[in-house]
């Protein structure tokens, strides 16, 4: 039997779904056409559909057929002393249609629906329907009726006493039931989880960063076939980690079978070696394994499947991870030596990314359930993934257990508890601070669906207030009409916030979810001061008095300004170039290094850089050649740290020589020499 992994592990999307499943109510009400319209034709077709797996299209001839049936309890029909079922005298169509049509309806995810017809089902001999209580309970627990589902799970465990599966599962779905209620007694504030939603047909999960800003998630395509038939497809898709991720994406360019779906990658540090897992499903059998592509000058590679051991025939491999360091692959398979269904694995790696050798994660990680979509915190050391092998809230959880790769030796799992976790399945959590695992991320759940993984991003709720003043540094007096800017460290360009000091030069600040940060001050006639922060704890609320922030006052006397200007009138030499070059020198690296000094420590002042050549060439080449070399001591000022607005650049080609380029007629170099130069003057102080 298929793992119910599958079910969320190859998920199609909302959206792309319904589209499915109206063409699929097509293909069935096609199909129940040929067959007699009485309540057998339905009831012997909807068995078929069954049997076969066909959960969605057997839902809908079962509903044909409870719909027409003429008698609740049919009891003399033809097909129903035919068929014999063990623990059932003869077998009656009616509580027959309603127990697999409440079967399907669980297979397919759709519980509001499936409790209705598992409450009705309980009605029936429990002899005949032995796990119908169990399962009644379960949709409950799924449909977030934890009362209910507690009532109806110690009435089976009261009643059932057969040591099997099904006693197995109600012991753990008892486990489940008490956890649920123990989350539910506490206050669950800790997180913010918002669903994104993205532009039909992209509704992605499984979201994962391959470098920069730069994410990819796995998604479903419609495809047209070349004989007119519609396949959907899950398909990655590549976008810039803004806080919608979905908005804006492009499918990545992987060649592709017919058939053939792609999803959960996993990127090398540079974003240019992509692990990721590839699957087909063949007569409702899904058949998957890892595969790798490299980027180059003409995009992604064509993908080749991971060798062995990374693959082995006969059994699946999925969702792989590459560790930050590149030194192993973590992934989900069923191959021999498990501990359940699905186990972790992690391969050793070399330098070229060639696998040295694969081991189970163990009995501490992996349960005799299935344990899927790995992802390990480097600075944190620990490992992420989500169980549906361990007591938690439901379909799959969210786990995460310390350890320490070389050893082997890994702490005992927790469960993350709710709001990460929900009753229904929650699945591939990575996190986007390295620092603080759970600060900031991305979970995929289908908690607001009926049936499909979507994205949201997890936001833990933490708080840091920031107080503290602004002082002049000599007088040691607050300072009054302060602007404070403060930005992403690790992201200059993102502005967190801007806010005023009051009259006392106080500020207070409030942030969230930001434990890097710079607050850049700014007062007229003071020079800029920064402050930064580099937080390693942000969780929960918390209060930072940081020291005063000190501003230096930019004094301008007359006599030194005077001075200034007669030593900057004495020194405005630059430097020379050799012939045809503009290259600085070392001499002209000092000198400008000389200006910059000034020129940051009067910001007012605006000085003009011009270039000038020799009188060999053109006038055209010589003013492109006067620029390059005006560019680069602009270039280099600005790399000093002075202000773009201080700098104005002109380029004057051969027009005024100091010195003679011949003299009576005879080349003279020392002078063509002294007229290849760049010099400054001030406009403006």
């Amino acid at each position: 039997m298929i793992s119910e992994s599958y079910k969320k592990l190859f998920m199609v999307n909302t959206n792309p779904l319904k589209r499915w499943l109206i063409t699929a109510c097509m293909i069935v009400a096609c199909v129940t056409c040929c067959f007699a319209q009485n309540g057998s034709g339905y009831f012997n077709q909807a068995v078929i559909l069954f049997k076969s797996r066909n959960y969605f299209e057997a839902s809908q001839v079962f509903e044909k057929y409870l719909a027409t049936e003429k008698n609740s309890r049919p009891r003399s029909t033809a097909f129903a002393v035919e068929k014999k079922v063990k623990g059932k005298s003869s077998m009656d169509p009616h509580q027959e249609a309603v127990y697999d049509l409440a079967e399907c309806y669980r297979m397919i995810n759709d519980y509001q629906k499936a409790e209705k017809y598992y409450k009705e089902s309980i009605g029936f001999s429990d002899k005949a329907y032995p796990a119908a209580r169990y399962y009644y309970a379960v949709t409950l627990r799924a449909n977030q009726k934890y009362t209910e589902a507690l009532v109806q799970i110690t009435a089976f465990l009261d009643k059932h006493t057969q040591l099997d599966d099904l006693l197995l599962g109600a012991d753990r779905e008892l486990a489940d039931l008490k956890f649920i209620q123990s989350q539910s007694e506490r206050v669950n504030d800790q997180f913010t989880l918002n669903e994104i939603k993205g532009k039909d047909p992209v509704s992605g999960y499984a979201l994962t960063r391959r470098s920069g800003d730069t994410v990819v998630f796995t998604a479903i395509t419609e495809e047209k076939t070349k004989t007119g038939e519609t396949w959907y497809l899950n398909t990655l898709f590549e976008s810039l980690a803004s806080d919608n991720p979905l908005q804006g994406s492009d499918p990545m360019d992987l060649p592709m079978e017919p058939g053939e779906h792609d999803g959960m990658a996993s990127f090398t540090h540079d974003g240019k070696t992509m692990f990721y897992t590839r699957w087909t499903k063949k007569n409702n059998q899904t058949s998957s394994a890892i595969y790798m592509s490299h980027w180059g000058k003409k995009g992604w590679s064509k993908p080749v499947k991971a060798p062995d051991p990374l693959n082995v025939e006969g059994s699946n491999s999925a969702q792989p991870y590459l560790t930050e360091d590149g030194r192993y692959l973590l992934f989900s398979s069923d191959r021999a030596g498990g501990s359940g269904g699905y186990d972790l694995w992690a391969s050793s790696l070399d330098s070229i990314l060639e696998p040295i050798r694969v081991l189970n994660l163990g009995n501490i990680i992996n349960s005799a359930g299935d344990e899927e979509a790995p992802y390990f915190h480097n600075k944190s050391h620990t490992l992420v993934f989500s169980s549906n092998g361990r007591v938690g809230m439901g379909g799959f959880d969210i786990f995460y257990a310390r350890g320490n790769f070389n050893l082997s030796d890994w702490e005992k799992p927790v469960n993350a508890g709710a709001p990460l976790n929900s009753s229904k399945d929650d699945i591939y959590f990575v996190s986007t601070d390295e620092d603080n695992l759970w600060n900031t991320g991305w979970i995929s759940s289908d908690r607001a669906s009926e049936c499909c993984l979507a994205l949201f991003s997890v936001k833990e709720n933490n708080t840091q207030y920031v107080d503290g003043s602004v002082i002049d540094c000599k007088t040691k007096q607050p300072l009054r009409n302060v602007i404070l800017t403060v930005t992403d460290l690790r992201h200059p360009d993102r502005v967190l916030g801007k806010y005023k000091v009051d009259s006392a030069g106080h500020y207070a600040i409030e942030l969230h979810n930001s434990a890097h940060f710079r607050i850049h001050a700014v007062r007229p006639e003071y020079a800029p001061a920064n402050a930064d922060f580099n937080l390693k704890d942000i969780a929960g609320r918390d209060s930072l008095m940081n020291e005063s922030i000190c501003m230096n006052a930019i004094e301008y006397p007359e006599k030194e300004i005077e001075k200034l200007l007669k030593a900057l009138e004495r020194s405005s030499h630059v430097g020379n170039f050799a012939y045809k070059k503009a290259k600085l020198s070392d001499s002209a690296h000092d000198n400008l290094d000389s200006l910059a000094i000034i020129l940051k420590k009067y910001p007012d002042m605006v000085v003009e850089v011009d270039g000038y050549t020799d009188g060999i060439g053109g006038i055209k080449y010589n003013l492109g050649l006067a620029q390059r070399r005006v560019d680069a001591c602009i270039h280099y000022l600005l790399g000093k740290g002075v202000s773009r607005n201080q700098l104005v650049g002109k380029a004057m080609g051969k027009c005024c020589p100091i010195a003679p380029d011949s003299i009576d007629g005879k080349d003279n170099p020392s002078g063509r020499e002294s007229n290849r130069r760049v010099e400054y003057k001030v406009l403006k102080h």
